[in-house]
C-alpha cells in the first residue's frame, strides 16, 4: 500500500509539472502567434485567422506533444507524411499524435507498476506492454493510411469520369475538378479532399507541376503516380487533357474488371477446399459401408 501511495504522489507531481510546462508552452505559442500576426497583417488576415483557429491555440496537450516529438527535420517530415497519408492534415495533428503516443506509454508503464505491486505480475509484462504501446500508434497510423489510399483508388475513376464530362461541356480541367469536388464531397470525401488540397496549392501560387508531384508524394499508389505523370506530360506537351483522362479512366476500369475476374477465379479454388471434405465424407461412407458391415458380422 505504501508503494501505491508513493505512485499516486509521483503521478500528482508529474501532472502538476506537466501543467506548468503546458502553460509555459501556451504563453510561448501566443507570443509566436502575435509575431505572425504582425508579419501577415498586410493582405493575409484570413491566413492568420485560419491558422489561429486551427493551430495550437487552446490545445496545450498538442503543444506538449510537439515538444516531445522528433526534433530533426527528417524525422518530422516522415511523421508529417504518415499523418498526411492517414488524412490528418490539421496543424495540431502532429502534436496530438505524439502526445497520445507517449501518454499511452506512460499510462501503460504506470498501470504495469501498479499491477506488479498488487498482484506481482511478471516483469516481462512491465517491459512488453509499454513497448507495444510505443509501437501501436505508428502501426495504427500506417493501417489508416493504407485504408485511405485504397478508398482513394476506388473513388478515383468515378471522379475522373465526372471531370471528363465537365471538360467536354467546355470547362477547363482545373475548374472541372473544382466543380466535381463540390458535387462528390459527401460521396467520395477522400479523393475530393486530395484534389481540393491540390487546387488550393495551385491557387496560392505553387507551380502546377510541383503541386502535382506533391500530390503523388502524399498518395503513393501506382494509379495516382501514373495519373500525375500523364498530367505533367500533357502540361509540358500541350496535348488534350480530356482525351488523356478519358483513356486513363477506361484503363482503370479495365484493370478493376480484370482484378475482379481474378478474384472470382480464385474463389472457386478456395471454395473447393471448404466443400471437398463435406463431399468426400458421404462418398467414403457409401464406398466402405458394405465392407464395414461385413467386417462387423465376422465377429
Amino acid at each position: 500500500m505504501n508503494l501505491a501511495i508513493l505512485l499516486i504522489l509521483v503521478a500528482t507531481l508529474t501532472f502538476i509539472v506537466t501543467l506548468m510546462v503546458v502553460r509555459h508552452l501556451l504563453r510561448a505559442q501566443n507570443r509566436q502567434l502575435a509575431v505572425e500576426h504582425l508579419k501577415v497583417r498586410v493582405g493575409l488576415m484570413q491566413v492568420f485567422k485560419t491558422r489561429k483557429e486551427d493551430g495550437y491555440q487552446g490545445c496545450g496537450w498538442c503543444a506538449l506533444g510537439r515538444a516531445l516529438g522528433p526534433k530533426t527535420s527528417k524525422e518530422m517530415e516522415a511523421a508529417q507524411q504518415q499523418l498526411s497519408r492517414a488524412g490528418f492534415r490539421q496543424p495540431n495533428a502532429f502534436g496530438a499524435y505524439f502526445f497520445i503516443k507517449y501518454a499511452l506509454v506512460i499510462g501503460a508503464a504506470l498501470l504495469m507498476v501498479v499491477l506488479w505491486s498488487w498482484w506481482a505480475i511478471s516483469p516481462i509484462w512491465m517491459l512488453a506492454v509499454p513497448a507495444v504501446m510505443l509501437l501501436l500508434p505508428e502501426r495504427v497510423l500506417i493501417y489508416l493510411g493504407n485504408k485511405r489510399l485504397a478508398r482513394i483508388n476506388i473513388q478515383l475513376p468515378d471522379f475522373l469520369d465526372m471531370s471528363n464530362i465537365c471538360m467536354n461541356a467546355g470547362l477547363s480541367y482545373m475548374v472541372a475538378m473544382k466543380r466535381v469536388t463540390q458535387e462528390l464531397r459527401e460521396i467520395a470525401p477522400e479523393v475530393c479532399g486530395e484534389f481540393d488540397y491540390l487546387l488550393d496549392q495551385i491557387q496560392l501560387g505553387v507551380p502546377r507541376t510541383e503541386a502535382l508531384r506533391q500530390f503523388a508524394e502524399r498518395n503513393p499508389t501506382k494509379d495516382i503516380e501514373s495519373l500525375i505523370q500523364m498530367l505533367i506530360q500533357n502540361e509540358k506537351l500541350g496535348s488534350s487533357i480530356s482525351e488523356a483522362i478519358n483513356e486513363f479512366s477506361r484503363r482503370m476500369y479495365l484493370n478493376r474488371e480484370q482484378l475482379m475476374q481474378e478474384k472470382a477465379a480464385k474463389t472457386s479454388a478456395k471454395m473447393a477446399l471448404v466443400i471437398m471434405p463435406f463431399l468426400m465424407i458421404p462418398y467414403l461412407i457409401l464406398l466402405l459401408a458394405e465392407q464395414m458391415v461385413q467386417f462387423g458380422r465376422s465377429f
